[in-house]
């Protein structure tokens, strides 16, 4: 017979199956978290869309009425100031580590070096990326986590958005690292991963990005088992896995991962291309589009398990 166990996570009870004849995983000790509240996007190899997930979560919050920093920290391909319809950006990421780790990170430097954006009243303030992806031994976990130190009484909230593992499994290996004798962009993954308060795992909505995503769960795994992320699905439809495709896929994550979906973004092209094309978030374009419904769910779930938030209800 099989054990049911609950597990609360915001306003949601999941139910997680674990079969009577496996062998309990040794709990591996957590890192110290960062003393700010820190949500980590993440997802595998495959655009599964956790760029666009970061910018509307990072908005969501900010029109809350929170203080929000969204950072690029994707050390492959940073994307979202293209995403945000930025051209012109300041030196970002780079610039703040650097003065961070000097103790020379002033509050005019931290404005200069980051964007203001407008969402109405609010405000979200944006760190660019790194100019070279060739850059990215500049970004080790030492300064990422002295930087966001210096950002404690600054902002409400950090909302990062991640690489793609670059050395965990055959299929997720990418060819800028296959020659490297450095250490590789999975140091500062899997730091940033055990440290922030929360984890978002983003997923595919068809066979090859479900596979992804269970390999990139069991690195998670690998690190921490007591890691929880919240599960999302993106772009979902119908179209590659039939009329039962979110039983499909809720079963699959249960009984192989050990993991619920928290969140189905629904397929919603029209409306994400024109907030591109704008270079606005969902919900200053068309609040009720089906996939800024989603993501406002999200970002609900997301204060509600952190520590108490004034803006959960404007949400």
């Amino acid at each position: 017979m099989a054990t049911v166990e609950t597990k609360a996570r915001g306003r949601r009870a999941h139910l997680a199956v674990v079969g009577e004849n496996q062998v309990p995983k040794v709990e591996s000790k957590k890192e110290r978290a960062y003393p700010i509240n820190v949500f980590a996007i993440w997802g595998p190899a495959g655009s599964p869309g956790k760029s666009t997930i970061a910018i509307n979560v990072a908005s969501e919050l900010a029109l809350a009425g929170e203080k929000v920093l969204l950072i690029d920290l994707d050390t492959l391909a940073p994307s979202l100031a293209l995403g945000m319809g930025l051209v012109d950006t300041p030196a970002g990421l780079s610039a703040c580590l650097r003065l961070a780790e000097q103790n020379r990170l002033t509050i005019d430097e931290f404005n200069r070096l980051t964007l203001s954006i407008a969402l109405g009243r609010n405000e979200l303030r944006f760190m660019s990326g790194l100019s070279s992806a060739h850059r990215w031994p500049e970004v080790t976990p030492e300064r990422v986590e002295k930087l966001l130190a210096y950002l404690q009484g600054i902002v409400d909230y950090v909302v990062l958005d991640l690489a793609q593992a670059t050395f965990y499994k055959s299929n997720l290996v990418h060819p800028s690292s296959m020659n490297s004798l450095e250490s590789n962009r999975d140091t500062l993954l899997r730091s940033v991963l055990s440290k922030a308060g929360k984890v978002v795992l983003v997923s595919g909505s068809d066979p090859v990005a479900a596979q992804r995503f269970l390999v990139a769960r069991e690195l998670l795994n690998e690190m921490d088992s007591t890691l929880d992320p919240f599960v999302v699905v993106n772009r979902f439809r119908t179209g590659a896995l039939g009329n039962r495709a979110k039983d499909d896929l809720e079963q699959t994550y249960l009984s192989l991962a050990k993991i619920r979906v928290d969140v189905f973004i629904p397929e919603d092209r029209d409306n994400l291309d024109r907030a591109m094309l704008n270079g606005l978030p969902l919900a200053l374009l068309k609040r009720s589009s089906p996939a800024r419904v989603a993501i406002a769910e999200l970002a609900k779930q997301l204060l509600i398990s952190s520590p108490p938030s004034r803006s959960v209800a404007k949400l």
